[in-house]
């Protein structure tokens, strides 16, 4: 990279072309369309591509903007948010010392396959699968050796030498990708400091909950009667793992609670002259049979001792009882607490949570809310490190259960829940994000 890079403000004419390359991008790809916005751009003279950071800042080269058609450039757009959708900077890591050029080779393996068979245009000649002689829809991971094989080593004079092309796109010479530290290759010189005032980076936690609002948006792409096989199988794919069936059963938790007294049964009937029944008598109006609804309140612990490992976790069993348990939107009251309680008026799934808090940890004045609330729940869930003091006395209308969330290597909660309190303790997140407490 040209050690004269720098950068500056986007002027209006490169916003513009920007805005362009965008909209483009979303009437090929409009499931993307969370990720697209979420990135900051940065223009950096002099260097030579455009590329990613891990805090999802866009850097772009002005010459770039000018040489690259506003079809190209929305097909790069594509590229990059693919990296950092699919997490390249993360899985880089996990894979111990490789060499930063070979995995962006790879990693870009994984993503051009999907942009050429939806025909969407890339400059250059692009990395592929047919490049590396592998076929489509593996990770990355799996085309980690096909690139030393195809390309040998990374120094070596050979490497991006004239290969077969992929037939999907013009012949030409694969060049030296430089996507940045985003997609897990090597850092831009221009790239910024994660505390830069004027280009803020997203935090782990921010990124994790675009990738599941994206997830969501393929999900329903794909499932939509009118835009069926629209979405290219590697989206597909990589959503349905975003979005993976969570840690507990929730249909069979919230059965066993109901089973336990709840004062709602699971296949209980009532009567209500809401519904008209099918017995007819003369001149009289009889009930119908309806099955009341099961009421849900949950407690997300969002204190400074929840790190975002933990919080990711709590997400995904929150997505459960959103998403999965058969709990309507009308049904389910959804606070976030640390010492203070925020309600979340009809919360459709986890990605939409606003994540308020970080202060000291104390449930009892959420989980009294709830006990208290107008639409009073039947079943209340916290979801929580267990670092929290419990209410001295069981819940005399509601049932309580707390999910338990450990951090790695971290030792038994030290406040367990009392003995009236169901207990589920799921396992640690793989990988915690924070060592420490999380800031707000």
């Amino acid at each position: 990279m040209a050690p004269s890079a720098r950068t500056r403000p986007v002027t209006a004419d490169e916003r513009d072309t920007l805005a362009a390359a965008r909209l483009l991008a979303l009437e090929w790809m409009p499931y993307l369309a969370t990720a697209l916005f979420e990135t900051t751009p940065v223009v950096s003279v002099g260097l030579g591509t455009v590329g990613v950071d891990r805090h999802w800042r866009l850097y772009l080269d002005p010459d770039v903007l000018d040489r690259w058609t506003v079809q190209e450039l929305a097909g790069v757009l594509l590229h990059e948010v693919g990296h950092l959708l699919r997490d390249h900077h993360a899985r880089a890591t996990d894979q111990g010392s490789v060499d930063p050029l070979r995995w962006n080779l790879a990693a870009d393996a994984e993503i051009n396959d999907d942009l050429l068979t939806a025909g969407i245009p890339l400059p250059a000649e692009p990395i592929t699968p047919v490049w590396l002689g592998q076929p489509d829809g593996l990770l990355a991971e799996s085309y980690l050796d096909a690139v030393g094989e195809r390309a040998g080593r990374p120094e070596d004079p050979g490497f991006g030498r004239r290969v077969p092309a992929d037939p999907r796109h013009e012949s030409g010479t694969p060049e030296d990708p430089r996507c940045g530290s985003g997609a897990g290759g090597r850092p831009l010189d221009v790239e910024l400091d994660p505390d830069d005032r004027d280009h803020p980076a997203r935090s782990d936690l921010d990124q994790d909950l675009i990738r599941r609002r994206v997830a969501h948006d393929i999900g329903h792409a794909a499932g939509d009667g009118t835009s069926a096989g629209s979405v290219p199988g590697g989206w597909t794919r990589w959503a349905a793992r975003q979005l993976d069936p969570p840690t507990i059963d929730w249909r069979r938790q919230l059965a066993r609670a109901v089973r336990r007294g709840l004062a709602v049964r699971a296949g209980r009937l009532d009567t209500s002259y809401r519904r008209p029944g099918r017995r007819r008598i003369a001149n009289v109006v009889t009930p119908g049979m309806v099955q009341p609804a099961l009421r849900v309140g949950v407690v997300l612990d969002t204190s400074a001792s929840m790190s975002d490992g933990q919080l990711r976790t709590a997400l995904a069993e929150l997505d459960a009882i959103c998403v999965r348990a058969g709990i309507g939107v009308d049904d389910r009251i959804v606070v976030t607490a640390d010492a203070a309680v925020h309600e979340v008026p009809r919360l459709w799934r986890a990605a939409d949570l606003p994540i308020t808090g970080g202060g000291g940890t104390d449930l009892r004045p959420a989980i009294g809310h709830l006990a208290t609330h107008r639409r009073r729940p039947h079943l209340i869930v916290v979801l929580t490190d267990g670092a929290t003091p419990w209410p001295d006395a069981p819940l005399p209308h509601q049932g309580v259960i707390a999910v338990l969330i450990p951090g790695v290597g971290a030792a038994a909660p030290p406040r367990p829940p009392p003995g009236w309190v169901q207990t589920i303790e799921v396992d640690p997140p793989s990988a915690d994000a924070t060592t420490g407490d999380r800031s707000a």
